[in-house]
């Protein structure tokens, strides 16, 4: 029932406030609005004030304003009247279109800040010193000769006195060289990290210490079956040691499908239990689905550093959702990464479990997401109808209703495709979680 009611609060906050900028936009400039609807007909209820119906429609994959003179051809039954959508200055009409998107937008700048003021939940060690616990084979930190137990300082002049700083002074550490100072044995090391090779978002290679004490365990994975529980120490992995959770991970990852024995101590006593790893479709690790123990902290900021937070994390979420698209077309990524609506009303759900810190940042990622897709030039989204007011601006006329219609058809397969491929995409993750 939770992930039911945080999907409708979630999809209908995000449709009205979509729909509202066209709907304020269109009054605004004088344009007749015929129907302000939450979903697709047929209509489930609603009201009519003035010249305009409110309502709430049956199928919930959007929503629409109807403007007066909007369809092609309808405008030309009253070339003379200014409430008709389409005798409005192209500018104006681009105005109108563009309204919805950017008040997406612009909601996600404004409930961004409202997570860092509420307050985040982070990780404990997010707040203490950078003391490296693990290294991973062959990344930059492994080839600069950094060891377990340093301490890092600084990185490219930067202070680091916690992960937090560190994390956000790293992020930018993409094409070139890091330069990195530790303490080791009470003496200051400088090493050079090669980071020209990775991409943004990826690991320098190095993480914080992190016992391995199984924190929960997802329903339904090997692990959960093995009768491994919540709480239990992992002794050994294989046959083989293991002091770090990551050391652990590493060895669950690379043996999927393959039945491995994991030595656990539980209240006084020590176990050993088989484990079979799922594999994992999207990169073919192994995976038997347990969480780390991590201990939290909540913190709060000020309003005008939640702000600037916020302003910061909707620009970084910017920029890595136009890397993914970048990846997508140049084959860099998979589709297979792409989920859609069951997908959505799954982490909705969870978020809505966690708490309204994350609900709140879930709805504002959404809306980032929502105000993105639809500014691609695609006919049938706000995008296309911009392209289609260019190629007016251009020609001096507008497109002809046939070329627009077929430009429309096109696009609406597009989309169906893509509802396709998303759902499908879904639909396999769901299954392989069995």
């Amino acid at each position: 029932m939770t992930s039911i009611l945080s999907f409708i609060v979630v999809l209908g906050v995000l449709v009205f406030v979509h729909e509202l900028g066209h709907f304020v936009v269109a009054k605004f400039f004088g344009v007749g609005v015929e129907r302000f609807s939450i979903g697709y007909p047929p209509k489930m209820f609603g009201f009519r004030r003035g010249e305009t119906e409110y309502c709430v429609s049956w199928i919930p994959l959007g929503g629409y304003v109807k403007m007066s003179g909007e369809a092609p051809g309808e405008e030309l039954a009253s070339p003379d009247d200014p409430k008709m959508f389409g005798n409005r200055p192209p500018l104006q009409r681009a105005g109108i279109i563009m309204a919805g998107p950017l008040m997406n937008l612009l909601l996600a700048f404004i409930l961004m800040p409202m997570v860092f003021m509420i307050g985040m939940n982070l990780p404990r060690f997010m707040e203490e010193r950078v003391e490296v616990g693990w290294i991973v084979p062959d990344s930059p930190a492994d080839r600069a000769g950094l060891l377990k137990g340093d301490t890092v300082l600084g990185i490219n002049d930067q202070e680091t006195e916690t992960w937090g700083e560190f994390f956000e002074s790293a992020a930018s550490m993409y094409g070139g060289d890091a330069s990195i100072r530790v303490m080791r044995n009470g003496k200051e090391v400088s090493l050079l990290l090669d980071v020209e090779l990775l991409k943004e978002g990826e690991s320098l290679g190095f993480m914080p210490p992190m016992e391995p004490v199984v924190g929960s365990l997802a329903p339904g994975f090997p692990a959960q079956d093995a009768g491994i529980q919540k709480g239990d120490r992992v002794l050994s992995v294989g046959g083989l040691q293991v002091g770090d959770w990551n050391e652990m991970a590493r060895i669950i990852h690379a043996s999927p499908g393959k039945p491995i024995t994991i030595q656990v101590h539980r209240n006084g006593k020590t176990m050993a239990l088989e484990v079979t790893p799922r594999q994992e479709p999207e990169s073919g690790r192994g995976l038997v689905g347990i969480s780390p123990e991590s201990e939290t902290v909540t913190r709060k900021y000020p309003f005008t550093e939640a702000v600037k937070k916020g302003f910061e994390r909707n620009v970084q979420l910017l920029g890595l959702t136009f890397g993914f698209i970048i990846d997508l077309v140049t084959f860099k990524a998979s589709i297979k990464m792409l989920g859609g609506p069951i997908m959505i009303f799954q982490v909705t759900g969870e978020a809505a479990r966690t708490g309204l810190v994350e609900f709140i940042a879930f709805m504002a990622f959404l809306s980032l997401q929502l105000g993105i897709l639809n500014l691609f030039p695609i006919p049938v989204l706000d995008g296309g109808h911009i392209v289609f007011l260019g190629i007016e601006g251009v020609i001096g006329r507008p497109l002809e209703p046939r070329y627009r219609e077929m430009a429309q058809r096109v696009g609406f397969l597009l989309l169906i495709l893509l509802i396709l491929v998303v759902s499908y995409n879904d639909i396999a993750r769901v299954l392989s979680q069995r």
